[in-house]
């Protein structure tokens, strides 16, 4: 079922919500006070986030790190064409795997991956690699309200049991030992016009390619009826960027 879901995702530049101007925005948080500053960016897809950070830092230096081999290369394709290849580097590793030393970076950006992890272990582990004061910029899906509707409970504590709300999480980022910088949520457009309506459109090819083949109408089942949920308790849950500063 695997393949099929890969395929829902074929042609996109985000595989989860998000957009250019979140990205920005996020990247607000983060005080410039140096130059020639070290950036690790954990999760990073085929770059689209990472080239909006790579502008908003024209001075800094990046990897970028993906599991994915074919996300990595077309990355450091990308790169070479905008003639970032002497700055951004794509590299295929596993955030359970970093091999990176102690106190290397000056900025962790992870935009939806910390949940592989689970959210509070992530910022743990990854804790290690900052320099003094470095900080983490990382996108985690949360609760909006305290009473969500039982439907869409029942769907998030099967795939994500960690997910909590704002205030916890910022309980957690305390815990871990950080200084909590700030955070904002992300607009419904992120979730639909960047990523939503394009699996949407993915999903009728499927239809088209695979008629009668039950393991992608299995897996486009799953995909609608995630789809239909966010339309209806939007209200209830988003992505929303969190800084926090290594004490």
């Amino acid at each position: 079922m695997e393949k099929y879901f890969y395929e829902a995702f074929e042609g996109m530049k985000r595989f989860g919500p998000g957009s250019d101007e979140s990205t920005m925005c996020a990247a607000e948080m983060f005080p410039v006070n140096k130059n020639n500053l070290k950036i690790l960016d954990i999760g990073c897809g085929i770059g689209t986030h990472t080239f909006v950070i790579a502008r908003k830092f024209p001075d800094a230096d990046i990897i970028a790190i993906d599991n994915y081999a074919p996300h990595i290369e077309k990355l450091n394709s990308i790169a070479a064409g905008y003639g970032f290849a002497d700055r951004v580097r794509g590299v295929v590793m596993s955030m359970f795997e970093m091999t990176f030393e102690n106190e290397s970076f000056d900025l962790i950006w992870s935009e939806g991956s910390a949940y592989i992890a689970g959210f509070s272990n992530a910022i743990k582990d990854w804790k290690r690699l900052l320099k003094p004061e470095g900080y983490i910029i990382c996108s985690e899906i949360s609760w909006l309200r305290d009473d969500p509707s039982e439907e869409i409970k029942r769907f998030w504590n099967e795939g994500y049991s960690e997910m909590n709300t704002i205030e916890r999480k910022t309980e957690q980022i305390r815990e871990q030992g950080y200084e909590f910088e700030g955070c904002f949520i992300c607009p419904v457009s992120d979730w639909t016009v960047n990523y939503y309506d394009p699996i949407a459109e993915n999903i009728k090819k499927i239809e088209k390619r695979y008629p009668g083949n039950a393991q992608a109408m299995e897996a486009i089942q799953h995909l609608r009826e995630e789809i239909d949920l966010y339309k209806k308790h939007n209200s209830d849950y988003s992505y929303v960027f969190y800084a926090m500063k290594k004490k």
